[in-house]
């Protein structure tokens, strides 16, 4: 009996620690340029970034939020750098890598195109469908597997940025992208065109967005439950509403 009290208190102890630990020390996120999602160069860092940093505020743990590029982004989560990434899709390639928080947001992917270069919306079921056209993307996102397995090649910009100009300049007939970062890229870079574009009534993908969290980082799962724990809290309480509404995005 002593040896099992002396263990419970060992093992209270050790929590205990773990919990100060957590308390007194910034857990690390990484983020890249995804406005209005996230972004280094916006107000408030974009609408996701301010519901992570609510939901850390809910759960009583300090951050510090670091931009880089995408594939950093994931290096540092994967080697343990970073608690987490984000905003991320679940996929089976990266499950064998990550965990992934609850979702924190939705996102819907779309195929822009210009008004002049194809007069009629893109008709498609299958991405096999859509051979026949120059589709533009950027490298490293979820869809390039996709579209390699259906035979369709992709011109792949180094970033979405990069790849609205191409699309802008006519160097492609299609743009995968999200709807709102999108619309954001089309509305700060050719804020006298925005009529000039439009988007493919088919959705590419309606998915939910994470945190990508690495499995190396110290008390991962510890910090991951009181995450979800916060973001079902501030779900409840009407502060997830509030930020949504802030940026005119339907919950």
């Amino acid at each position: 009996m002593k040896k099992v009290g002396l263990i419970s208190i060992l093992i209270a102890i050790v929590l205990q620690f773990t919990t100060i630990c957590m308390a007194g020390e910034k857990v690390v996120l990484v983020s890249g340029e995804w406005a209005p999602y996230t972004s280094e160069k916006i107000e408030g860092q974009g609408f996701v970034t301010e519901i992570v940093s609510a939901v850390f505020k809910e759960a009583g743990i300090e951050v510090e939020y670091k931009f880089h590029p995408w594939l950093r982004c994931e290096d540092m989560v994967q080697k343990g750098k970073a608690f987490a990434a984000f905003p991320y899709m679940i996929n089976d390639e990266r499950k064998k890598i990550y965990d992934f928080s609850d979702p924190l947001a939705k996102s819907t992917g779309r195929l822009f195109y210009l008004k002049s270069n194809l007069k009629s919306d893109v008709v498609w079921e299958n991405y096999e469908d859509l051979k026949k056209y120059k589709v533009g993307g950027t490298a490293g996102y979820w869809y390039e597997k996709a579209f390699a397995d259906a035979g369709v090649k992709l011109d792949l910009a180094v970033s979405d940025e990069l790849g609205m100009k191409k699309l802008q300049g006519k160097r492609f007939d299609l743009l995968a992208t999200d709807e709102l970062v999108g619309w954001t890229l089309i509305k700060t870079l050719f804020p006298a065109e925005i009529d000039n574009f439009a988007v493919v009534k088919k959705a590419l993908n309606n998915d939910e967005l994470r945190l990508m969290v690495s499995k190396t980082y110290p008390d991962s799962q510890a910090i991951t439950k009181k995450v979800n724990e916060a973001l079902q809290r501030i779900k409840a309480n009407g502060v997830y509403s509030a930020i949504l509404k802030k940026y005119n995005i339907s919950e």
